[in-house]
């Protein structure tokens, strides 16, 4: 899984940070809107798998917020509930298995390892797939 002109450890940071992003860009929230809280998010264990499958979702609502995202208190919750359901998700199949799916080009693949969990439906996916680059 490395890549020529990134370390395995950057190859992965980057990955996780860009589900994150497509996770966090709805309901009217750009991509570009959301990569600039990038440093803050990853800063705030965000964009990381063991984290968010440990992180209780009060603590992942103070996280966004301490990381300047807070889009007031529903909206901040709601994205709280989606992080925490993604990192249930990883929980449950495990870090290296999930890792390995969305580090693919498969997309059915990780279409169907993604779709299942609360908060990910056919936007995420489609910001997913556009940030790395996935026909």
């Amino acid at each position: 899984m490395t890549l020529p002109t990134q370390t395995n450890k950057e190859f992965l940071d980057e990955l996780w940070s860009d589900l994150v992003v497509a996770l966090l860009s709805v309901n009217n929230h750009s991509l570009e809107k959301t990569y600039v809280y990038i440093q803050e998010l990853k800063s705030a264990g965000l964009c990381s798998p063991g984290n968010l499958s440990r992180l209780e979702m009060d603590d992942i609502v103070k996280r966004l917020e301490g990381a300047g995202f807070n889009r007031g208190a529903f909206m901040t919750r709601l994205y709280a509930k989606r992080l925490w359901s993604l990192g249930a998700a990883v929980s449950k199949i495990g870090v290296e298995r999930f890792t390995r799916v969305i580090a693919g080009n498969q997309r059915t693949e990780i279409s169907n390892l993604l779709l299942p969990i609360n908060g990910i439906g056919p936007r995420v996916l489609q910001n997913f797939f556009l940030l790395r680059q996935i026909d």
